[in-house]
């Protein structure tokens, strides 16, 4: 479907009308042009899937269809990905929440929301409940980022920051999102939770991370990809499709 004419959509935004009804659209939120997919009609809450770093909407393209079929999904591009408009700057982990929320609002994607991130996206998610707990129902985290993972990568798998080249820059790490050393998260969550890890290859570091995030909320659940690498979504997306309705039934059930 070929996105919403601009026209169309503020139409559709003076009727009081949801985006989701219709798709596709770029959104004008917080001075950006940001590519939004929703899909699916049924009763609330609302899933928003974060893709990962560099990641775009396309990485979701086994699960959203699935997910459509028994909830409201939307995913999107963020500023500078996708078809998304081109942006210059490099934008923080602060930032990209505020472009979320101001994006949900301007769609009027109606609340509350089931969070699930991939990757870095999971701290995405984190940072938006850490500021919006009231809007959000569930989360689900798909192997997703630690803001303790650079220090504890430098201390005991160094090997694995090969991928941050910056990584001994502690303020270009926080601008990320990611703790400085030896600080630990206070993120805690009172909502359902399930974190997913992927087996492929199984790392010590990673696990006891995925661990502590799962023991973040009393309902928390840890469950391992014993067939997939890091993009479980596409390696076993069904699994992420299960994590989602589980955590969907659950909310829906205290509301």
């Amino acid at each position: 479907m070929k996105p919403l004419p601009r026209t169309a959509f503020l139409i559709a935004l003076a009727l009081g009308t949801c985006i989701s009804l219709f798709g596709q659209a770029l959104i004008p939120a917080n001075g950006h042009q940001l590519f939004l997919d929703c899909r699916g009609n049924a009763a609330g809450p609302t899933v928003i899937l974060l893709a990962g770093g560099g990641g775009t909407t396309s990485t979701w393209d086994k699960v959203q269809p699935q997910v459509s079929a028994f909830a409201r999904v939307c995913s999107y591009d963020r500023a500078g990905l996708g078809k998304s408009r081109v942006i210059q700057e490099t934008q923080s982990a602060d930032q990209v929440v505020d472009d979320l929320a101001a994006l949900l609002s301007a769609a009027n994607v109606p609340q509350p929301y089931v969070l699930v991130g991939h990757s870095i996206g999971g701290l995405y998610a984190r940072k938006f409940d850490e500021r919006f707990d009231s809007e959000v129902a569930g989360i689900v985290l798909v192997d997703s980022s630690h803001e303790e993972q650079i220090w504890r990568f430098a201390k005991d798998e160094p090997g694995a920051l090969s991928e941050y080249p910056d990584w001994k820059n502690n303020v270009a790490m926080s601008w990320q999102g990611f703790l400085p050393p030896e600080q630990h998260l206070s993120w805690h969550f009172t909502k359902p939770l399930i974190v997913l890890e992927h087996g492929i290859p199984i790392e010590p570091v990673w696990h006891g991370m995925q661990e502590d995030l799962a023991h973040r909320s009393p309902e928390g659940k840890l469950i391992t990809a014993t067939q997939s690498s890091h993009y479980i979504q596409k390696l076993q997306p069904e699994l992420v499709v299960e994590s989602i309705r589980t955590v969907l039934s659950q909310s829906r059930s205290q509301h």
